[in-house]
């Protein structure tokens, strides 16, 4: 055998173990299909229409969807500023990995028991506990179970009360 020839074996034994290994990575025999990470709540942020929030030491925020504009009913009433109630309902479609049963947690251990912060969106409760040393991750237990999810709401649902109100337009007038 010539080398030519012995070099286009070569080539396609090559090409041939490149093809297997291609087809392990795009296959992964034996592992499982990732599952999708269902939203921590049954209802999208569209359809949310009241938001409660308790927040030991501080005042109770009340809000009531009218029209496709939130208002705040708690404790002032007014047009709800629309930059930060906006990000609230948006927990509902929250996909948080990994999650616990409450069974196998320490609640008063994660501040869960009483929890940080209480919040209702449609009536559904969500307590807020600690964050994780780690990654910085928020404890949210809804029913039965505790969520690890990104510390987005825990800060804005804690800020002043006045900040969720629309200024008038008379205080962005020129002098």
């Amino acid at each position: 055998m010539n080398t030519l020839v012995r070099r286009r074996w070569l080539n396609v034994s090559l090409l041939g173990l490149v093809g297997g290994l291609v087809a392990l990575v795009v296959i992964e025999p034996g592992r499982k299909q990732a599952t999708t990470i269902p939203p921590l709540l049954e209802f999208t942020a569209e359809r949310i229409e009241r938001i409660t929030v308790e927040r030991p030491g501080q005042e109770q925020l009340a809000f009531e969807r009218r029209e496709d504009q939130w208002w705040m009913t708690a404790p002032a009433q007014g047009l709800a500023n629309a930059v930060l109630i906006r990000p609230i309902p948006r927990l509902a479609e929250a996909r948080c990995a990994p999650s616990y049963a409450v069974a196998g947690v320490d609640l008063p251990r994660l501040r869960l028991d009483p929890p940080r912060l209480r919040l209702w969106l449609n009536g559904r409760e969500i307590h807020f506990g600690d964050t994780t040393p780690t990654d910085g991750q928020r404890y949210l237990r809804i029913g039965g179970t505790v969520h690890l999810c990104p510390d987005r709401w825990y800060p804005l649902l804690t800020s002043a009360a006045a900040g969720f109100l629309m200024k008038p337009l008379e205080n962005f007038q020129k002098r």
